[in-house]
């Protein structure tokens, strides 16, 4: 289950963990954040395909490197992606 949410004229999707489905390409969101590891969800390559038909401004990769998945499959995507792409990345302790 995704979510799109609003937030000072800002508009923001949260795919929640999911495949490319046809019902993202009515959206035209800002900001959109996609899975991207591959176990339960897209793969990097899924996921770029996702956003270049959403067509997001900014598009930030997630649900990698706890559970499932690596920062190599966030770089892959953003490789992918083309457009801007940007990695959140967890501060170290």
């Amino acid at each position: 289950m995704g979510y799109v949410v609003t937030v000072g004229g800002v508009t923001i999707y949260h795919a929640g963990d999911t495949d490319h489905i046809p019902e993202m390409e009515n959206l035209q969101p800002d900001i959109a954040l996609l899975p991207v590891s591959g176990t339960y969800v897209m793969t990097a390559a899924e996921a770029a395909e996702a956003a270049k038909a959403i067509k997001p401004k900014i598009a930030i990769p997630m649900h990698y490197g706890a559970i499932v998945g690596t920062e190599k499959d966030a770089e892959e995507f953003k490789k992918l992606c083309g457009g801007e792409t940007i990695i959140l990345k967890k501060e170290k302790p």
